[in-house]
């Protein structure tokens, strides 16, 4: 077993109410309905940005207790991290209809399995 301090644990922790807010954000942005993710770029935009917070909250919270995700495997870890590189690094090739399905299938589910972890540490 891997000892964390409890500063690094505390910032794993905080990352993880990170990805539970960015993946709230997106819902709401979901519930706002397919029609007016294709119409508006702001709508669009807001759930790019969150997608790349997930991922970067993803990547930071393993860095800060790289047992996380072994403790935690229903948290898609490397998918997210990926899409957030693929976002903020290929923006030119990024897929609407991706986005649209990562926001509106992927992103509950995550924050499901985000919501579980978190309720470990309360």
């Amino acid at each position: 077993m891997q000892f964390v301090s409890e500063t690094r644990r505390a910032a794993a922790v905080e990352r993880l109410r990170h990805m539970a807010e960015a993946a709230d954000a997106i819902a709401g942005y979901v519930g706002r309905g397919r029609a007016a993710f294709d119409t508006d770029p702001a709508i669009r935009d807001a759930i790019l940005y969150q997608i790349i917070v997930l991922g970067e909250a993803a990547k930071a919270a393993l860095a800060a207790d790289s047992g996380l995700e072994a403790s935690y495997p229903a948290i898609d870890w490397s998918p997210v991290a990926r899409m957030r590189d693929r976002v903020a690094h290929h923006y030119w090739a990024t897929d609407r209809e991706i986005v649209w399905v990562t926001a509106s299938d992927a992103v509950p589910s995550l924050r499901r399995a985000v919501g579980d972890a978190l309720a470990t540490f309360r």
